[in-house]
């Protein structure tokens, strides 16, 4: 549904350090894998988003995680509104081979939890992505896009 999404604002990223930039990306990574399959636009916005905010160490985006260690890893983002964009973008990321998988959506209730972001807000940006893709989508029909 979303082709490719585009990178972060820039004024969330710069709320944090390496190690946190380290841990949203790794995040996003490790929720493009859950459904079995790397769709190309997940990766390929996962690679843009690192290299435009010079991650220095992009091997540790990629070491291996298991779940587990990712949610204690995001204990570290303690800003509210990076937590809300950490969650944005994994609908996003979710929406980009059109289809949100049950495995998806648990994982984001679990980072929600984690990060301290109620249920209510989840399910608030969960529509706002979804009328976000039905937008995107009528956007194509309406200017006759392939």
């Amino acid at each position: 549904m979303i082709k490719e999404a585009k990178v972060l604002k820039k004024e969330i990223m710069d709320m944090l350090d390496e190690e946190q930039k380290i841990v949203f990306l790794k995040t996003l990574l490790y929720a493009s894998k859950i459904d079995g399959k790397v769709d190309q636009g997940e990766a390929k916005f996962i690679k843009k988003m690192a290299n435009k905010y010079k991650i220095e160490n992009l091997a540790k985006i990629f070491e291996p995680a298991s779940e587990q260690k990712i949610l204690s890893e995001l204990k570290t983002l303690n800003e509210r509104r990076v937590a809300m964009e950490l969650i944005k973008e994994l609908f996003r990321l979710g929406h980009m081979d059109y289809e949100l998988g049950d495995e998806e959506i648990l994982f984001i209730g679990r980072v929600a939890a984690v990060t301290g972001i109620e249920i209510k807000k989840v399910e608030q940006i969960s529509t706002w992505i979804i009328d976000y893709v039905i937008w995107k989508e009528q956007e194509k029909i309406i200017f006759e896009e392939d």
